[in-house]
């Protein structure tokens, strides 16, 4: 399903602490791997050569319990704890250092499992047809990521240093901003009760098919 594109990197955002699950929940079994490769998964789908995963708590053992360690480019962001905000800024900066041709930036959160290689193939064909800068995903109560920023927002996304990610940003370029819904892919797993959820979905699924 996935068309690899060029000159664009996707950035998976995964230093968060898991405090409310009480264990890493990046490396929860999902789909044969863990919640964090299945979505590293899908976004070397489309950009083989260019994603970026942050780390910050536990990143020795996420990274060392990763499939994809030859395929992505790992890196540590020391302040995690500022927020979500600080995690973006810290990956966009480092992915115009190495990357300087990169044109667009795709976020992804490493806690969405159900965002599948379809609704990426969709953001991503969405930012080429579109004509628009920023490409976002349309939530009940707002707008967020995944989300796509063309380089002309760089600079906005690498000053970010808050928890509150790059809404902002969307927000105050709405006018060249096309939303897109999701269809029920965004749950976020931040719980037990969250992942038992996630289990039920994928046995219903499972069910069906």
């Amino acid at each position: 399903m996935g068309k690899t594109v060029e000159n664009i990197a996707i950035l998976v955002l995964a230093a968060g602490a898991s405090s409310r699950m009480g264990t890493a929940k990046q490396l929860l079994p999902w789909n044969g791997a863990n919640l964090l490769d299945s979505v590293i998964k899908n976004a070397l789908m489309f950009c083989p050569d260019h994603v970026v995963v942050v780390l910050g708590a536990n990143a020795e053992e996420i990274q060392a319990h990763s499939a994809h360690n030859k395929s992505v480019q790992f890196v540590f962001h020391k302040n995690w704890k500022v927020g979500l905000g600080s995690s973006i800024a810290y990956g966009v900066d480092f992915i115009q250092k190495i990357w300087q041709s990169t044109k667009a930036i795709l976020i992804l959160l490493g806690d969405q499992p159900l965002i599948d290689a379809e609704y990426v193939s969709q953001m991503i064909q969405t930012y080429e047809g579109s004509g628009k800068g920023i490409i976002a995903t349309e939530y009940d109560k707002g707008v967020g990521v995944p989300a796509i920023f063309d380089r002309h927002y760089f600079s906005n996304l690498a000053q970010l240093n808050k928890d509150s990610g790059a809404k902002q940003i969307i927000k105050k370029f709405k006018n060249d901003t096309f939303l897109l819904g999701p269809s029920g892919k965004t749950m976020d797993i931040d719980t037990m009760e969250d992942y038992q959820k996630l289990i039920k979905i994928r046995n219903a699924q499972l069910n069906l098919d």
